[in-house]
């Protein structure tokens, strides 16, 4: 039996966009559910539970906001995660879009093939977050994520940020798997971020790493980064 495909839910009010959008989120094998207002996009969240949510902000009925908010604050369905896309690109705006408790904050115009990157990004996410916990071990490697812990052979490092502990962690639990950076941003920073971001962090990693190990850390160029062992 094949997998039943992910449903990503657009809240949009311009109907050219919204059905633009849908389509070319379906090529990517996702069922896409679309509303022009908050109250049927609720409607349409608790009854179909989708895996993401993409939200307007100017809606005819109330605005993208509050819908986030009810969102977040659903018994639920809580976790789910959000993309605010919108005309609304003054820092206030990302602000409160981002109050509320969106993943993402993106500011039309944007270009089809970045949605959809990010929303491959957050479904990545959802399968990842899944997964975690608990001891991960590979050869000479363990990870304790629990103690935020990292050993190497008899070599225990415990000076790694929050941030390069989980670059490292995500890196090794996907082994030998490349992450692109809109996948970590949006894993580790789950907000806008620069890409540069995620290369200083990683060069603060392997820094603090012995460089048997620092050199498993890859870079492939034009992709992202991998744990190859």
């Amino acid at each position: 039996m094949e997998p039943k495909p992910k449903t990503v839910l657009i809240v949009e009010d311009e109907a050219d966009f919204r059905k633009a959008s849908a389509l070319a989120l379906s090529t990517l094998g996702l069922r896409v559910l679309q509303s022009d207002g908050v109250a049927v996009g609720f409607h349409l969240f608790q009854q179909e539970e989708p895996s993401l949510v993409i939200l307007d902000i100017n809606l005819p009925d109330g605005t993208g906001v509050d819908l986030c908010k009810k969102i977040r604050a659903h018994k639920t369905l809580a976790k789910t995660p959000v993309i605010m896309l919108t005309a609304r690109g003054q820092l206030e705006h990302k602000e409160e879009g981002f109050g509320a408790g969106a993943d993402q904050y993106l500011v039309k115009p944007v270009a089809t093939k970045e949605l959809m990157m990010w929303v491959q990004a957050l479904l990545q996410r959802l399968a990842f977050d899944a997964d975690e916990g608990g001891e991960v071990v590979v050869g000479d490697l363990t990870i304790h994520t629990d103690a935020h812990l990292v050993r190497w052979k008899d070599v225990t490092i415990s000076n790694l940020t929050v941030k390069e502990f989980e670059l490292l962690y995500s890196l090794v639990k996907k082994r030998p798997k490349v992450l692109t950076r809109q996948f970590i941003l949006s894993k580790l920073w789950r907000t806008v971020a620069l890409d540069s971001v995620v290369d200083s962090h990683m060069s603060n990693l392997r820094r603090k790493l012995p460089p048997e190990l620092a050199d498993k850390l890859q870079t492939v160029p034009g992709k992202g980064f991998r744990f190859f062992d």
